[in-house]
């Protein structure tokens, strides 16, 4: 076996003088020859002269998925079996390239025979050895089909374009020139084609946007933003202006180059002149309606200066009520702040200052022996009367400010007051909570807390109810907080009558966080207190997560 190199491969030859078959060859050839997306074909001429010999003896499967055939049919076919084939230069060119000894482009043909499909091959031959012929061929009609299909849009485009009267289409190269120029604009603008093409497109503006440097921050914000929108007067060839409405859309490649500017540009003059015609009917009718609104002015002056007196009055009044309002809020978050303070102060001091003479007691009464029956009875006195003491401590620091509210959030103070309430007054008490965490801060918790607490302090003193249930939910974007009992009721007119304190500060409470507050009850239907707030805060998260 040898080796001989033709047009930059490696041809393996048999002691025959042949090539090998590409199955046949060792090492990566085959393969790769094999999975080549493109058709290769190994042509033997069995003639001298005679193109119609050629016959196949070696192809890969590229070129019998394009022939639509299989290998095995392929081979031994000539090229007489093609007859369509015959009638086109290929065999021709073939011949001579064996003839010649070196590759060739053969080119692009349009064929169709029996079973294969009517397409544009791209060919391309180079000799292997003695009458061996190697042939690579590759199916480019989708290709060819996808070129003319573009060719004829863009062609349609640019026929389209050329033919609109109503509007001046052209493009721009990137620094500003006319590229293309149509029928439209020429009507417009007055130029002819040859007559603006390659000049700038500052030529259609007036001096004073060219002393302005209009025209390239046009072009700037079409680049920046991809189209821009512009209006004002234009120039044309004989002098004469009119006013355009402009539209400047920047052009750009696949890959987001910048290629140049479409200008579209519409005479808005006749639009402009009515807009100021219309303007100046406006402005006619505007001073006749003010000459006729000064009589009037004159007339109701005095209706004027009282009603303005009164808006001012109403105006203070409710700059006081707001003030009012606002003070009473800050008197809160004080009395708020001080209850938290002596709260802590009670449970922390005293109640610590408690436990430590509690344990002093019993270490007293560990130090006495038992025939100190009298002073054992004191220490142990002592002791409960502390035990008392802090028990005492505990509920006024709780009712002052539970510090569940500030250590666990608004849910574990809730829970915490419902079960106080019920463990001190015998009535049930139960608490549904929201299962959405909640996300409110200080403000809204406390407020919410405070309503609990009067609610159920109201239900303690007058209600001689049984059952107490609270509910803190989220819906429709609102947060609504409700507590019923089933209670003998009363009528919320007498008590809004009786100015009820109680209800007066639930009321502010919500009204404060821009809220909503309810009361429904009657005599011997229990009560029910409803708090919604539309937009609850939420700039403190909430401890727990019921």
């Amino acid at each position: 076996m040898r080796m001989r190199r033709n047009a930059g491969l490696v041809i393996r030859e048999d002691p025959s003088g042949g090539p090998l078959p590409i199955q046949a060859v060792p090492g990566l050839y085959p393969e790769l020859v094999r999975e080549l997306p493109i058709g290769v074909v190994i042509l033997l001429l069995e003639g001298s002269s005679n193109a119609g010999t050629f016959k196949i003896v070696d192809a890969n499967r590229a070129a019998a998925e394009i022939t639509k055939s299989d290998s095995g049919t392929l081979l031994g076919k000539s090229l007489a079996n093609f007859p369509k084939l015959l009638e086109t230069q290929i065999p021709s060119q073939l011949l001579a390239t064996l003839r010649a000894g070196h590759a060739r482009d053969l080119g692009e043909i349009s064929y169709r025979d029996n079973n294969e499909r009517d397409g544009v091959y791209s060919v391309r031959a180079f000799p292997l050895s003695n009458n061996y012929l190697g042939v690579v061929f590759e199916d480019v009609t989708d290709r060819k089909h996808t070129e003319r299909t573009l060719r004829d849009s863009e062609e349609r485009l640019r026929l389209l374009i050329e033919g609109v009267q109503e509007y001046a289409i052209f493009q721009l190269d990137l620094s500003g020139n006319v590229v293309t120029w149509n029928a439209g604009a020429q009507r417009l603008k007055g130029y002819d084609s040859t007559e603006i093409v390659g000049k700038h497109f500052s030529v259609f503006y007036p001096q004073e946007d060219l002393s302005n440097d209009r025209p390239r921050e046009i072009l700037a914000r079409a680049a920046q933003f991809g189209q821009t929108k512009d209006e004002g007067w234009r120039i044309r060839k004989d002098g004469s202006r009119f006013w355009a409405n402009v539209v400047v859309t920047a052009l750009r490649d696949p890959r987001g180059n910048l290629l140049g500017f479409a200008k579209l540009t519409r005479d808005a003059t006749e639009k402009r002149e009515e807009a100021e015609a219309l303007t100046k009917t406006n402005e006619l009718l505007e001073l006749r309606v003010a000459q006729r609104t000064a009589v009037l002015t004159r007339v109701n002056q005095e209706m004027r200066t009282e009603i303005a007196e009164r808006q001012h009055a109403e105006e203070q009044l409710t700059k006081s009520r707001d003030q009012l309002r606002h003070l009473a809020a800050r008197l809160e978050s004080v009395r708020e702040e001080e209850r938290r303070s002596i709260s802590r102060e009670i449970h922390d001091e005293l109640g610590q200052a408690c436990t430590a003479i509690k344990m002093d007691l019993v270490l007293i009464g560990h130090k006495l022996n038992k025939k100190q029956t009298n002073l054992l009875a004191k220490v142990d006195s002592a002791v409960r009367l502390v035990d008392s003491t802090i028990a005492s401590l505990r509920r006024v620091a709780f009712e002052l400010r539970p510090r569940t509210l500030d250590d666990l959030g608004l849910s574990a103070a809730l829970e915490s007051q419902a079960e106080e309430f019920e463990t001190r007054t015998g009535i049930r008490c139960s608490i549904s909570l929201s299962r959405e965490p909640l996300t409110l801060d200080a403000d809204v918790s406390t407020a919410i807390f405070r309503i609990f607490q009067e609610s159920l302090t109201n239900v303690a003193r007058h209600a001689q109810a049984t059952r107490v249930e609270a509910r803190l939910k989220y819906e429709g974007g609102r947060l609504i907080f409700q507590v019923s009992d089933n209670g003998t009721g009363f009528d919320p007119e007498v008590a809004k009558a009786g100015k009820s304190l109680g209800l007066v500060g639930m009321q502010e409470r919500a009204l404060l966080l821009n809220g909503d507050f309810k009361t429904e009850s009657a005599p011997g239907t229990g009560t029910t207190v409803t708090l919604t707030l539309p937009h609850p805060r939420s700039t403190k998260k909430e401890k727990d997560t019921p």
